[in-house]
């Protein structure tokens, strides 16, 4: 799980400062406000760790990556090429890894949690990093790779443990070993363990952006088995078939069921359909049919509201993600009727609850912030595993304040109006009401 987060000269953030983040985190805010560019702070390492051929220090993306920033010019505040960004996050491991970070003999140790930070500069629209830090004050151990100006050369030392191993050649910002013809390969072992864990970590961080894919008529399977949905969904189908043919199980009520089962239960909760089912056609077809009611006729997925179309993603993704996963999701209720809006805080903490995920959600719903605080008075989930986050931005620079929930669901420092003013409406209409029923008795 990520604990934290922390950018600086990121977009429209100077300094977000340390971000609490818990199992399941909920970012709010006006439009632009920055919600989804601290979020795309996870994502830009995620698709750095993906793109091992990139050729810079950081991958700002391309028209096939999760997000595109273009060039270090535009990620970097105000596109003030005069500073350096700075990612920094925290995180507690889904598993221990054992690591040795002895010089002199082998010794194993445990890592299951640690911090790490970076900071890249841009010169030329060509990004370098400046130095990076994995630490874990608790058990003690530290791993730093800093640049240093020697001969006239500028070179990469590391230090373990505050002991100077010696050069460095690293390929990217969080120190993947760049391996050279007559560079020891002892020196590297220490970053090869490190960045191994590193890519561990964000090969189990998974996105759903806010628009997704359209439903097809009918699905064609080659027997794929992908690790995710896909950013935009496109690959949910794939990813129910594939459970299947793997007999892949799900818990619930300390049970294991399938996911198609938690599927199909959460879209007749949701009064989003009576029944669903992924049927073979012939050859490698498969089509999904839904039951809108009872009485009605199955009728294909293309043949739905968009609703339901766009919201499926979000069901697969919540049971097919590995268990411990973090999932990122943008505006996951953004076409549902406010009732199912509400219905889906109640999916999002039985999977944290019971699946053990990580969520963080960027959301601008009324109605998924009221279920939430209703069910932590209910003690459905706890306190301590739900975080709130107001975002604004002002003179272009973002800013964010925690929101101060207690265990009975109030908040205390709610934003005025930001859901609308409900009341003013409320009394302007009641005036206006009046005013023109005077006119009609005059």
């Amino acid at each position: 799980m990520i604990t934290h987060i922390r950018v600086k000269n990121f977009k429209s953030w100077e300094d977000s400062d340390i971000v609490e983040l818990a199992p399941l985190t909920g970012f709010l805010g006006t439009n632009s406000s920055g919600k989804s560019s601290l979020l795309q702070m996870l994502l830009f390492l995620k698709q750095t760790v993906e793109r091992s051929d990139a050729e810079e220090v950081v991958f700002f993306g391309d028209e096939n990556s999760l997000i595109n920033f273009g060039d270090f010019q535009e990620v970097i505040h105000r596109h003030n090429l005069e500073e350096v960004l700075e990612l920094e996050f925290a995180c507690e491991l889904i598993k221990p890894h054992s690591v040795d970070f002895s010089i002199d003999e082998r010794k194993q140790s445990k890592v299951d949690r640690f911090t790490f930070n970076t900071v890249v500069e841009g010169r030329n629209r060509v990004s370098f990093v400046r130095n990076f830090r994995y630490a874990d004050s608790s058990n003690g151990w530290k791993i730093v790779w800093n640049v240093s100006e020697r001969g006239g050369r500028t070179e990469g030392f590391q230090f373990v443990n505050g002991t100077q191993i010696g050069y460095a050649y690293i390929q990217n910002c969080y120190g993947r070993p760049r391996l050279r013809p007559v560079h020891r390969e002892w020196n590297q072992k220490f970053l090869r363990q490190i960045s191994s864990i590193f890519e561990n970590l964000f090969s189990c961080v998974y996105y759903l952006g806010p628009t997704r894919v359209n439903p097809l008529r009918a699905y064609t399977w080659e027997g794929s088995h992908p690790e995710h949905p896909g950013q935009w969904g496109d690959w949910s189908i794939d990813a129910l078939l594939s459970a299947r043919a793997r007999n892949l199980k799900t818990l619930h009520e300390a049970e294991e069921v399938p996911i198609e089962q938690r599927v199909s239960y959460w879209l007749q909760e949701m009064s989003l359909a009576h029944s669903f089912a992924l049927d073979w056609t012939s050859g490698k077809t498969y089509e999904v049919r839904i039951q809108k009611t009872s009485s009605s006729p199955p009728v294909t997925l293309a043949d739905m509201g968009y609703g339901l179309t766009q919201f499926l993603p979000v069901l697969v993704l919540c049971y097919y993600a590995l268990e411990g996963s973090t999932l990122i999701l943008e505006q996951p209720g953004i076409h549902l009727h406010p009732k199912v809006q509400a219905q889906l805080a109640d999916l999002l903490i039985e999977v944290v609850n019971e699946r053990n995920l990580q969520i963080l959600v960027e959301s601008h719903s009324e109605h998924f912030l009221n279920r939430l605080q209703r069910r932590i008075a209910e003690e459905d989930i706890t306190l301590d595993k739900t975080a709130l986050y107001f975002c604004r931005n002002e003179k272009g620079v973002s800013e964010i304040d925690p929101l101060e929930m207690d265990e009975f669901g109030n908040i205390a420092n709610w934003p005025e109006n930001f859901f609308g003013d409900e009341m003013g409406d409320l009394f302007a209409m009641t005036k206006a009401q009046r005013e023109r029923q005077k006119r009609a008795e005059g």
